[in-house]
């Protein structure tokens, strides 16, 4: 198998869990025994640009969560509502009633079609 391969799947792991691009493209090109420059192409060509990968990983992986939700109006439901109930208790009634339109919105949901749930949400 190609060292670059494994090379460049463990790069994007550390990259997602927040590790110093340059620190850690030398660190796994010297233990695949690889080139570092040549590791860093590859990488660019096929990560992109390597300082904003968790940032694009994290925007692709909510974009994909919100066409899910798309697809399943119960999904987008159930998630709206798990949203509703984790929020903050010491919000004001205007501040949870914006947070709630805020929610719906991401949600792509009608909150009136959700009106007696969030009511039982409230009163836990």
């Amino acid at each position: 198998m190609d060292p670059f391969v494994s090379a460049l799947e463990e790069l994007a792991e550390a990259l997602l869990t927040g590790e110093d691009p340059e620190v850690v493209l030398s660190e796994i090109a010297e233990e695949h025994g690889v080139p570092a420059q040549a590791l860093r192409n590859r990488a660019l060509r096929a990560l992109g640009p390597l300082e904003t990968y968790k940032e694009r990983q994290a925007e692709l992986k909510k974009e994909r969560e919100q066409t899910a939700r798309r697809r399943d109006p119960v999904f987008a439901g159930a998630s709206f509502l798990a949203a509703v109930a984790s929020l903050s208790p010491k919000l004001s009634l205007e501040e949870r009633r914006a947070e709630i339109e805020r929610l719906a919105a991401e949600y792509d949901v009608d909150p009136s079609a959700h009106k007696d749930a969030i009511e039982r949400l409230r009163r836990r």
